[in-house]
């Protein structure tokens, strides 16, 4: 599941007075496809067959956040191999995909 997919479920869950039982379903297929660390994040918000709304909305934001500054970091680390490659000075196949690369970051 796709961060965007995942932070409208948690929204269209919280809104329309969304049970435990929604926020559980959300969690297994989580799970299913392997994104544990979102899917215990959310299971938080249950606690004893109760959905905590603003723990949910909470968790959401927070997973939010996480992403964000993974992409800002992923970011970074692509620019600093880009320049690395670009001083080698080398022409190959590389580098001239470094240069093309070095436009769009």
């Amino acid at each position: 599941m796709n961060l965007t997919t995942l932070l409208e479920e948690i929204e269209l869950i919280a809104g329309a007075d969304g049970d435990a039982g929604d926020v559980l379903d959300l969690v297994r297929r989580l799970v299913r496809t392997e994104q544990v660390a979102w899917a215990c994040e959310i299971r938080r918000s249950v606690t004893r067959g109760q959905l905590d709304v603003e723990k949910l909305v909470a968790s959401g934001e927070k997973i939010r956040r996480e992403a964000i500054a993974h992409r800002e970091q992923a970011r970074r680390d692509l620019m600093a191999a880009t320049r690395a490659l670009l001083r080698t000075g080398e022409d190959n196949t590389f580098t001239r995909g470094a240069r093309e690369l070095a436009r769009f970051i």
